[in-house]
């Protein structure tokens, strides 16, 4: 029995130290991305690792009986670590450190405690439990001190009489082309259709960004990645620019924030003009579990079935909707992101999962491990094999938002607040299946697979049911739309207009100009590059549509033109055959990126520098319209 009980406590400490390694190298994605889960979802982790330690020790107990038999059951343990690692590795360069990082630092953490313990043995445990407090600690600490602090919040102003609802919804990573709304044979989007038929679909809508970061920036200040700055090369957005959150704010709103996503934290500045924001995210982990050596161990094990912080989402907002006054009270803008379309595709309750597909859990589980292992330079697999269980759990994956999203609406019908409420639903940026040279995931292009995004408003007070808008638009209209609707002055810094005039039949103004723009991560850039010319990470791009058109350009003078009538697919690129439409375009877009202020795509950004600063007339208007002092 003393046996067993040396070699559980060696075990727990061994699966504590490993705890502490991964909490510790935690921090480096705190630092470079300035977000990171919260205290008590870190705890779990280094309790369920501390539970595999002590598992490991019971297991290679008998090895406490032989000569130097404690540096055998250490050695033994962080064998068995390592293989378990390698057993549900992520494959990828950049995230291979962690494999051999966790068991060796575990070996050497537990050795040092093991030479304190001789003389202290009650110092060790306390130096292990004072380092897993400083490590959950760290991250919130960290981020509080190094984000600027936001202004205090003055008493909300009255509302506009009759002043609407509104609710935002992001159904991340959801391209158009996989929705059953805009014609994909397969039926993932019945509540969307809905929507669609009581209120307005956009049928080609671009989002201004390929990723999170920018394309919620972008979304929350109406502006321009390039232009707010909130992108791969500078991962914060500043506060030069009102959010949504703040003109509604300003306009008697009361703000509410419910992700998922990492990328819409406080410590990344997206949060700015919320009052409140769900914290399910920092307590589960999101999509971010994916990450974590121990959740991909539940997983293969068949001990974990979860989404992505979803179903946690759908809950908090419908908990905020029975919390809601029948009659009277301020109105209210909420914004939710739901998370379940993007990588590691296989996380999706099973019901949604195996939706479209009967192959065993195993191989869809090891597809998209791998999958989510090329984001970050790791081989995948060859398109034709991963292409259609790919598809299938992706559009599992859609079949879930639009579950969640059926949730939001039936939340706000029991309330009796749906037809008084702008409802806007989108999609940040799409998402690439192996059809670019075997890639999938999203990030490192321009083709419409990644930008071609969902786009349909409900209002009836303002937008005809049915309504049904083909001219291309920028979602970075969505800003101006909702005060538009809400009957609000917008700021002067918008890039584009309102689209309800679209959506109404009483203009065909499209807003302006539909741009999208790529600014890659730096930390990752050789690690994401790929042999598509229009997929280098060494380069920025921008697309600019007009009508069917598109060009591509790039920083290092990359030319790609399309007829996206002609060649949806973007098979065949026309540039060295229509040069004068490449010239008519490239002066078009000169002329727009003089007209909004977009600097060039070659300007220097070095790390920390911020985008030019508002004119001062601007300013000025800004001042008069109370955003600034």
């Amino acid at each position: 029995m003393r046996t067993v009980l040396r070699a559980l406590m060696l075990g727990a400490a061994f699966g504590l130290a490993t705890g502490l390694v991964e909490i510790w190298l935690g921090m480096v994605p705190v630092v470079q991305r300035r977000f990171g889960p919260g205290p008590l979802y870190v705890f779990q982790l280094a309790l369920l690792q501390t539970g595999l330690g002590a598992l490991l020790g019971l297991l290679a107990a008998p090895l406490l009986r032989l000569r130097r038999g404690v540096l055998l059951h250490v050695l033994a343990m962080a064998l068995a670590w390592y293989g378990l690692e390698r057993w549900v590795r992520l494959d990828s360069p950049v995230l291979m450190l962690g494999e051999i990082a966790r068991p060796g630092g575990g070996v050497l953490l537990l050795l040092l405690g093991a030479w304190i313990a001789r003389s202290r043995p009650r110092l060790a445990w306390g130096v292990g439990g004072l380092l897993l407090v400083a490590g959950i600690a760290a991250p919130r600490i960290y981020l509080k001190t190094t984000t600027p602090p936001q202004p205090p919040r003055a008493e909300l102003p009255p509302a506009p009489p009759g002043a609407p609802n509104v609710v935002l919804v992001v159904l991340d990573t959801v391209r158009a082309q996989n929705v059953s709304t805009y014609g994909y044979a397969r039926p993932t989007s019945p509540e969307l259709d809905r929507l669609a038929a009581e209120g307005a679909l956009f049928l080609d809508a671009t989002s201004p960004s390929t990723w999170s970061l920018p394309s919620h920036a972008s979304l929350f200040t109406g502006r321009y990645p390039s232009s707010h700055g909130a992108h791969g090369e500078h991962q914060f957005l500043d506060a030069r620019y009102p959010t949504l959150a703040q003109a509604l704010e300003h306009s008697g709103y009361e703000t509410f924030c419910i992700t998922a996503n990492a990328w819409i934290s406080d410590g990344l500045g997206l949060t700015r003009g919320f009052a409140w924001q769900d914290t399910s995210l920092r307590e589960q982990g999101g999509a971010g579990r994916g990450f974590s050596f121990i959740h991909r161990l539940l997983d293969r094990l068949g001990l974990e079935e979860s989404d992505k912080g979803g179903d946690a989402a759908a809950a908090s907002f419908e908990a905020w909707a029975r919390a809601r006054p029948a009659q009277g009270g301020r109105p209210a803008f909420v914004f939710l992101n739901f998370i379940e379309a993007h990588f590691p595709y296989h996380l999706l309750p099973h019901a949604s999962l195996f939706r479209f597909t009967d192959r065993a859990y195993g191989e869809l589980r090891s597809i998209s491990i791998d999958l989510m292992g090329q984001q970050f330079g790791g081989k995948g697999r060859p398109a034709e094999e991963a292409g259609p269980p790919a598809r299938d759990m992706y559009d599992g994956g859609v079949v879930y938002s639009n579950a969640l999203l059926h949730r939001v609406v039936e939340a706000l019908r029991a309330q009796g607040m749906l037809d008084n409420t702008v409802l806007i639903v989108l999609a940040d940026h799409g998402e690439i299946l192996g059809e670019r040279g075997g890639f999938f995931g999203h990030g490192p292009t321009l083709y419409q697979e990644a930008v071609g995004v969902p786009l349909v408003m409900r209002y009836p007070p303002r937008l005809p049911a049915g309504a049904r808008v083909a001219q291309p638009v920028s979602t970075l209209g969505v800003f101006a739309t909702i005060l538009d609707l809400a009957g609000i002055e917008p700021p002067p810094t918008l890039q584009v207009a309102s689209l309800a005039p679209l959506a109404s039949g009483t203009s065909h103004d499209g807003g302006g100009p539909i741009l999208s723009e790529l600014h890659m991560f730096r930390e990752l850039t050789s690690a994401m590059s790929r042999p598509d010319p229009q997929m280098k990470t060494d380069r920025r791009y921008r697309l600019l549509r007009e009508g069917n058109l598109k060009l591509v350009t790039s920083s290092k003078g990359d030319r790609f033109f399309y007829d996206l009538a002609a060649d949806p697919g973007e098979t065949h690129d026309l540039a060295a055959e229509r040069p004068e439409d490449v010239a008519q375009l490239l002066a078009r877009m000169a002329q727009v990126q003089e007209e909004i202020g977009l600097p060039a795509l070659d300007a220097p950004l070095a790390d920390g520098e911020k985008p030019p600063e508002l004119d001062a007339a601007t300013r000025d208007r800004l001042r008069a319209l109370g955003y600034t002092q």
